[in-house]
């Protein structure tokens, strides 16, 4: 493995002070995009979906049991992906387990 050198205290406050730097840009960006992303239009849903909920059929607007908002989540179950059919995209499956155990 390829280690970086030791460096001195002083050594590193200041790489990491660098780093912070581009870490700060980089968390300033993906707000900004967050932010142009809320601005998309909206799109009128024309089509009456229908869905598999805990109670049996539902369409769209009943899923959102009187809320203003749905976060919905795409779970990948197709040929070629790590584990099919038994299992989803492990990638998938791992950024939805950490929302939702994360703290709100």
């Amino acid at each position: 493995m390829n280690m970086q050198p030791i460096a001195s205290p002083q050594e590193w406050a200041s790489a990491r002070e660098e780093l912070l730097v581009k870490e700060k840009d980089l968390t300033r960006a993906r707000d900004a995009l967050a932010a142009e992303r809320r601005r998309m239009p909206r799109m009128a849903v024309k089509n009456d979906y229908s869905f598999d909920g805990p109670d049996g059929p539902a369409r769209l607007l009943d899923l959102f049991e009187g809320r203003r908002q749905l976060v919905l989540y795409r779970f990948f179950f197709e040929d070629g992906v790590n584990g099919w059919p038994e299992r989803g995209c492990p990638v998938v499956r791992s950024w939805l387990t950490r929302s939702l155990t994360a703290p709100i």
